[in-house]
């Protein structure tokens, strides 16, 4: 049987972005590839394979990859080929903008956005060196790139030729993860997490490229009609950058942080926000966005981005540079109407068509293309 790889090292236990991805494209591809003959091996740190063999059933882990972050990047450089090579893969996917060093078997490199090159602002300098050099030589050596957007493969040919074969493969949503209405009660699931009322929410990581200093400032604007901003995410690089202004907010009870939540309760928080607020400056994808739509929830977000290709005729759409744009969003979101409903009624229906089997389908035939298989 064929043999093919996928490198899980750098996924945290708290799956967000790049780890939903994975695990949730990876469910559905396993029991695909299988049918067609061919093996999924998921490449772990280790130790830590039977919390992806969960979720995932069906797959194979080689747990061949050191814990310890700097060691870990340095196995991929310097060992990972040998151990692939020792275990027959013919086809490794690095799903995290790198691939192992050394010559060997066929590899698909998935980038995700081209940011740390246009905007080394948003970015730790130490990641923007590595993963920059990163994103070069997979352009130089992959045999196949995946973009999750088309806007994600155009910043990337703006500074890369390649002699990779290129495919833009979307993310799916599983609306299911999110459990259903009445489960639990969504009233109980509100007051346990101290949502009251009417209420926006921002979900991501609270980071630089999100917007929130805009965001926030938007909100300040219109925070006397009684809702409150509801911010689910981890705090990332330079997310106390926004602290003041938020600091002011949560003493005015205008804004909750509640940091990670789980898959059932931002099921509930969707369900029952006014909107989702997701003015974020780039994206490759922007899957909470996707993710809020599947449950019903009017999605505010940017024009002009990754997030516009899935959400054309969805969506509320602003510039996400202009505080005065988020802003008048917001006030024309606070009032509702029909036009908004139907909205949200199309974002269901364009989330409900977009499955992590329609993904899972386009990173296979991508991989048979490659194996000439």
């Amino acid at each position: 049987m064929t043999r093919i790889s996928i490198d899980l090292s750098a996924i945290p236990a708290q799956v967000t972005g790049v780890g939903r991805y994975a695990t949730e494209m990876l469910a559905e591809l396993v029991p695909m590839a299988s049918f067609q003959a061919l093996e999924m091996f998921g490449i772990c740190k280790d130790g830590d394979s039977d919390r992806f063999v969960s979720r995932i059933p069906g797959l194979q882990t080689l747990s061949v990859v050191p814990s310890n972050r700097v060691a870990r990047l340095g196995y991929e450089q310097f060992g990972l080929r040998v151990a692939l090579r020792r275990n027959r893969i013919d086809l490794h996917h690095g799903i995290h903008y790198t691939l192992p060093g050394g010559r060997g078997q066929k590899s698909v490199v998935t980038i995700h956005d081209a940011t740390m090159i246009e905007h080394p602002e948003w970015h730790e300098r130490s990641k923007v060196l590595f993963f920059g050099a990163m994103i070069a030589r997979a352009a130089k050596l992959a045999d196949g790139l995946i973009f999750p957007s088309q806007d994600a493969a155009n910043a990337f040919l703006r500074h890369f030729d390649t002699r990779a074969e290129m495919r833009v493969i979307p993310h799916g949503v599983s609306a299911e993860r999110f459990g259903n209405v009445g489960e639990g009660s969504d009233e109980k699931v509100l007051a346990r997490l101290g949502v009251q009322g009417r209420f926006f929410m921002f979900c991501g990581t609270l980071e630089p490229r999100k917007n929130l200093g805009r965001l926030l400032a938007a909100f300040n604007n219109v925070r006397n009609d009684g809702a409150t901003l509801v911010i689910a995410g981890l705090a990332g690089w330079r997310g106390n950058s926004v602290a003041p202004i938020l600091d002011d907010l949560s003493r005015s009870s205008s804004v909750k942080t509640l940091g990670y939540v789980s898959d059932s309760d931002l099921g509930v928080l969707f369900r029952n926000a006014v909107a989702c607020l997701y003015p974020s400056l780039e994206e490759g994808f922007g899957l909470p966005g996707l993710e809020a739509m599947s449950q019903g929830c009017l999605l505010v977000t940017s024009a002009g981005t990754a997030m516009a290709e899935y959400a054309q005729g969805t969506a509320v759409f602003v510039d996400p540079l202009s505080v005065e744009s988020i802003t008048a969003a917001l006030i024309r979101v606070s009032r509702g109407g029909t036009d908004l409903d139907s909205l949200a009624i199309n974002g269901r229906s364009v989330a409900a068509s977009m499955t992590w089997t329609r993904s899972a389908q386009g990173h296979l035939d991508l991989y048979r293309s490659i194996l000439g298989i």
